[in-house]
C-alpha cells in the first residue's frame, strides 16, 4: 500500500471526518475545484531518507499535506480539526504528527472557498 492509500484509509475510517466530507470527496492530488464542498485533497509533499550508523534507517519520513476546502471558514475549521483528531498519533506501521506551526489558511474570493492546509510529518515503517 502506498503512503497515499494508507492516509486515505485512515481518513475514510474516521466517522468524524466522513460526517463532514464523505469518502467520495476525499481525493488525492488533482484538479478538484469543481468538487462539491466540503472536501479534502491529500498528498505527500516530500520525503526524507533517515540514516543511521549502519546505513539507512528502517523507516521513511514524509512531509504530507492535507487540504480542507469548504464554503465557510467554520466548516473548513471543523473539517481540519476532525482530520487532526483522526490522524495525529500512531496507526500500525504509520505514525503521523501534526506540525501545528504549519497550518495555512486561505480564502479564494471568486468562488468563496476557504482552504486550510495542514502539514503532517509521517513516519512509515519499511
Amino acid at each position: 500500500m502506498t503512503i497515499d492509500q494508507k492516509v486515505y484509509a485512515l481518513l475514510i475510517a474516521n466517522g468524524g471526518v466522513t460526517a463532514i466530507a464523505p469518502a467520495s470527496r476525499i481525493k488525492p492530488q488533482g484538479d478538484w475545484q469543481n468538487l462539491e464542498r466540503p472536501y479534502i485533497v491529500h498528498f505527500p509533499v516530500g520525503t526524507f531518507v533517515q540514516r543511521m550508523h549502519g546505513g539507512r534507517a528502517p523507516l521513511t519520513e514524509w512531509m504530507y499535506q492535507i487540504s480542507c476546502f469548504a464554503e465557510a471558514y467554520s466548516a473548513a475549521r471543523a473539517l481540519a480539526d476532525a482530520v487532526k483528531t483522526a490522524l495525529d498519533g500512531v496507526h500500525d506501521d504509520v505514525r503521523l504528527f501534526w506540525e501545528d506551526q504549519n497550518a495555512q489558511i486561505e480564502r479564494d474570493t471568486v468562488p468563496a472557498v476557504h482552504h486550510i492546509a495542514l502539514t503532517f510529518r509521517v513516519f512509515e515503517a519499511l
